[in-house]
């Protein structure tokens, strides 16, 4: 790829993909889908300026066109004098990950062999005697590959794949009646559990039948894996060095300080093998690291990408990415997870005097980003010394979310991975629950 002038930096960021699903309704079979897309994205900066643009297809004639749109661009952009492309970086050795992000066996089993892995799925979830149904059941697999090229000798290429199923159970009890959900994913489908994920559903549909009120005050809580990675997801956002610059975050200004407890590092790791989120590259074709974002309770990093980067005076640190040819790339993580502890999830909980084990958190979208204040409704399991002690539900639980990372005095060492976030169970010593 060749710019029109030594003054214009350019940079093509070319995608392929394809996908494909099954989902079921009640046991039956309720619809297919496929879908193949392709196109590619024209980035352009001159004299601090950028220019972007992109259409669907990757043929030369259109790429050039991307170029000339790109360009027309710059006079009405505002410039910023340390913006550039980025260029080349060395890149650590691949050691064999390239090959556990791609499975030569996706697409090629029949729809009739799809169909009995859901249905051995349903099964396990129906093993739970309080399930009535299983209400949904999808399977669905995609690959793909990107290629990041640039006027400045960057070059980068990878192709990648993964497969899915999830469920959606309803458990009842007398006139009760709840449902449960469950997800995994995996860059190899002869990885994929179905009957665990069966299994999974069936047990969250039933485990909060007959829920009481839960215990007001001040009391320990322990966060089931899947309801940990929902606060990760948040914590991700905050540590985007876009947001950070914009005001947004309650991160800013934290750097080498502490932010959590000593017993809390959360890492970033792209060179996960065979990780949902793993790359050798990011989108902009800069070399990925395994990074702690936060280590043993000090803020260490913010995700960055070239733009971010530059305004701060830092490095780059391979966390550009972009939701498709068609976007501008933008800071954030990949493999995103709270590194496991030393004790087992039934320690943890049978040193718990009295506590909540929680299993569902609804309005997590409300917490403030700025000040980190939170107040959601939970549900899950009373611990009474050092024991579950059965369901509760319609309680609120509130705090701040430093003060959460703060209180973290117990980690599990069952390291789940819910898509491209993990967590194990955690324990918090106290929050208020009303």
């Amino acid at each position: 790829m060749k710019a029109q002038s030594a003054a214009t930096q350019a940079e093509v960021f070319l995608e392929r993909g394809e996908d494909r699903g099954l989902s079921r309704r009640e046991g039956v079979r309720d619809g297919i889908e496929a879908s193949e897309t392709s196109g590619a994205g024209a980035r352009v900066c001159r004299d601090g300026r950028v220019g972007f643009a992109s259409v669907g297809g990757a043929d030369l004639a259109s790429i050039k066109e991307l170029y000339v749109r790109a360009l027309e661009q710059l006079p009405h952009v505002a410039a910023d004098p340390r913006r550039a492309l980025p260029g080349p970086r060395p890149a650590p050795a691949d050691a064999g990950l390239g090959a556990t992000l791609w499975d030569d066996s996706l697409f090629s089993q029949p729809w009739e062999r799809v169909e009995e892995r859901l249905a051995e799925a349903e099964a396990a979830a129906r093993a739970e005697s309080r399930v009535t149904g299983v209400l949904r059941a999808e399977y669905g697999e995609s690959r793909g590959a990107v290629v990041v090229a640039g006027t400045s000798g960057l070059f980068a290429s990878e192709r990648g794949g993964s497969a899915s199923v999830s469920l959606v159970a309803a458990a009842a009890a007398g006139a009760e009646t709840l449902i449960g959900e469950s997800y995994r994913a995996e860059r190899r489908a002869a990885d994929l559990d179905f009957a665990a994920a069966g299994r999974e559903a069936g047990r969250r549909a039933a485990s909060l039948l007959g829920a009481r009120r839960a215990k007001a005050g001040r009391r320990a809580v322990l966060f089931e894996p899947w309801v940990g990675v929902e606060f990760l997801e948040l914590l991700a956002g905050l540590l985007s060095a876009d947001e950070v610059q914009g005001g947004r975050s309650l991160l800013a200004g934290k750097l080498a300080t502490a932010v959590a407890s000593p017993l809390a590092t959360l890492r970033d790791d792209p060179r996960r093998p065979g990780g949902l989120g793993s790359s050798l590259f990011d989108d902009e074709g800069l070399p990925t690291r395994d990074k702690a974002m936060i280590e043993k309770g000090v803020l260490r990093e913010y995700f960055h990408d070239a733009a971010t980067a530059a305004r701060a005076g830092a490095e780059p640190n391979g966390c550009a990415w972009r939701g498709s040819y068609s976007g501008l790339p933008g800071p954030g993580s990949s493999n995103f997870f709270l590194a496991p502890g030393p004790l087992s999830r039934d320690a943890l909980i049978e040193g718990t005097a009295s506590g909540l084990l929680v299993a569902e958190v609804l309005g997590m979208h409300m917490v403030d980003p700025v000040s980190g204040a939170f107040s959601v409704g939970v549900s899950g399991l009373a611990i009474e010394k050092g024991r579950l002690a059965g369901p509760v539900k319609g309680a609120m639980m509130s705090g701040t979310l430093l003060d959460l990372l703060a209180r973290i005095d117990g980690v599990a060492s069952d390291l789940t991975f819910q898509g491209s976030l993990g967590a194990p169970t955690f324990r918090v010593s106290s929050l208020d629950i009303a």
